[in-house]
């Protein structure tokens, strides 16, 4: 028995002992049915997403995508509860997070008679605790279900139950809207990453409310989820579209785990990190502020990103580098004299914050080249940088950027400078952006294109195409690329999804639909040489992690549901001819 094993055996005793004694929290077992939610693959949202097509085997041969037999897979999903509280006892193993104070309080729940009192609260991040290092295990999903609820405050406040990991590393679990006086559910899902050293669930409001209230929270439960999945005989999407472009998919550190990394290895050959090569998960403020010499020259650090990039190389994936410059995942600190956290702290001159965003550049090139040499082959060196609607002459974006603010327009060339200077000569350097179908917008992306492109400092434009059901037109996206392509450069479609906040058989397989015109058009622009089109990346591997869920909402926008089952959307992408266009 390892170490951990043992501890685990320990930690379980433990709480069956205290459940004996005070009545309090307690390991529950998988016959406790109210606490158990099974997933039926008959049930009406599911009708027709997890049956195999009877008169259709998977076939054996799938070189020609519009004779592939399509279906949806099966699953079987076991959640087991490992732990509750429900606060009924006199003594909690929660604890306060930060500045408050915690209680078991009597006539107020959900159910039963007691709640946890969350007061005293100076910060959003303050609130409650619980220590589950030795419970929640590394690759493995946990669902966690609790019920909050607050009296006093505005109408409405934002709840969130996190996941702290390793001290520095945040997961979010479950978020919702409440209604003041109104008990309301959270409900979310985590998986563990690997090398996972520490993990604490937490419960906080968000950090955009004005006020900072008290809240309770009851009723926490705890679940492991394990998953029997058969996708049956697929396509692969890499295979499929080989002669045309690359295939890639945005992950995130939790998607580095068993099937997942199974599931990606088969089918894409790019892949972008969402978010740990984001400035703020690079940059190191404990480390900037501990002698004068970071002033002019930031300290970083990789520890976020290297089990993507480790994955990256040894499944033999190139990677997209995203972002080195961006105005929002970038802390205010990093502008500020001193690298101060005051909210009022002045800003740095135009002269000293060009010197830290080169040698930032500098040391993200650098690492990443000597480390991974030849992984990443292409970088969005600058993100989202126009926005003709706040009014600038040249439509570039100057509310919210401190970019803007302290250098001026002139950053867009210079971080571009930059990342030619280290970048390895190999390495591709692209200008992303959304909303890229519009006309006005386009015309002041392919002028800013055009400046850099006249300096020799860019080789391609990222669209992001986030699209609706039914808006943007597909047309306005096939002109656009069209235009775009007459400048001569590569062309990424970035950050691909399509929003859907019904689960529905309908409104999936109009997804689907709608998703096969996309790809019949983006096939016809490559093979007719209308622009040159060398990735397509989707943002997200799963509908369950993307980033249009928002608390108390589900979006469905990817090709994959949360078991890594594929979707009807999989098969309107691989033009699939039992998928309609219309």
């Amino acid at each position: 028995m390892n170490k951990r094993t043992y501890r685990i055996c320990c930690f379980v005793l433990m709480i069956i002992l205290t459940s004996m004694v005070l009545g309090g929290c307690k390991i529950l077992f998988p016959q406790e049915e109210e606490f158990i939610e099974l997933t039926n693959p008959n049930s009406s949202d599911n009708k027709g997403n997890n049956k195999k097509d009877k008169n259709k085997g998977a076939q054996d041969d799938q070189d020609d995508i519009d004779e592939s037999s399509m279906h949806m897979g099966t699953v079987e999903v076991i959640q087991e509860v490992i732990y509750v509280e429900d606060f009924e006892g006199e003594t909690t193993e929660f604890t306060r997070r930060g500045d408050s104070n915690i209680e078991i309080v009597k006539n107020i729940s959900n159910s039963g008679k007691n709640s946890l009192y969350i007061s005293g609260r100076a910060e959003a991040w303050n609130g409650a605790k619980l220590d589950l290092t030795e419970v929640l295990l590394d690759e493995q999903k946990y669902i966690i279900n609790a019920w909050v609820l607050y009296e006093e405050g505005p109408d409405t406040i934002q709840v969130n139950c996190k996941i702290e990991r390793n001290g520095d590393d945040y997961l979010d679990v479950a978020s919702n809207v409440v209604n003041k006086g109104e008990w309301t559910k959270l409900k979310g899902s985590a998986i563990i990453p690997e090398n996972t050293d520490t993990a604490i669930i937490y419960f906080e409001t968000d950090e955009t409310e004005k006020e900072i209230i008290d809240f309770y929270i009851d009723k926490v439960i705890i679940s492991h989820e394990s998953v029997n999945a058969d996708r049956g005989n697929i396509p692969s999407l890499k295979e499929v579209y080989n002669d045309l472009f690359t295939m890639g998919v945005a992950v995130a550190a939790s998607d580095i785990t068993g099937e997942r990394k199974e599931l990606i290895k088969q089918q894409f050959n790019s892949l972008t990190p969402a978010n740990e090569l984001k400035p703020e998960n690079i940059l190191d403020y404990e480390k900037c502020i501990s002698d004068s010499k970071y002033d002019d020259s930031p300290a970083v650090k990789f520890d976020k990103i290297e089990p993507i990039l480790e994955f990256a190389k040894e499944a033999e994936i190139p990677v997209r580098g995203h972002t080195l410059i961006w105005h929002d995942q970038t802390p205010r600190w990093f502008f500020t004299e001193g690298y101060s956290k005051d909210k009022d702290a002045p800003l740095v001159s135009k002269k000293l914050m060009l010197k830290r965003m080169k040698n930032y550049i500098k040391q993200v090139l650098e690492y990443t080249q000597t480390n991974y040499p030849g992984l990443i082959y292409c970088w969005d060196v600058v993100n989202e940088v126009v926005n003709p609607g706040d009014m600038e002459e040249n439509g570039l974006r100057t509310k919210g950027s401190l970019w803007y603010k302290v250098i001026g327009p002139s950053y867009i060339e210079k971080a571009f400078e930059y990342a030619r200077e280290y970048a390895d000569p190999d390495v591709k350097l692209f200008l992303n952006d959304y909303d890229t179908e519009e006309r006005g917008k386009a015309r002041y992306i392919a002028n800013l294109v055009s400046s850099l492109q006249e300096k020799g400092l860019i080789d391609g434009i990222g669209l992001q195409t986030h699209l609706g059901i039914e808006i943007p037109s597909l047309v306005d996206v096939d002109r656009s690329i069209k235009e775009y392509g007459k400048l001569g450069l590569e062309i990424h479609i970035t950050e691909l999804d399509m929003d859907l906040t019904e689960h529905t058989e309908e409104e999936l397989f109009r997804q689907a639909r709608r998703y096969k015109r996309l790809f019949s058009f983006l096939k016809t622009i490559q093979e007719e040489k209308a622009a040159n089109i060398t990735n397509i990346t989707f943002w997200g591997l799963t509908d369950d992690s993307s980033w249009l869920n928002k608390p108390g909402k589900s979006s469905y926008p990817l090709l994959f549901d949360e078991y890594l089952l594929q979707k009807p959307a999989f098969w309107g992408v691989v033009l699939n001819p039992d998928i309609p266009l219309v």
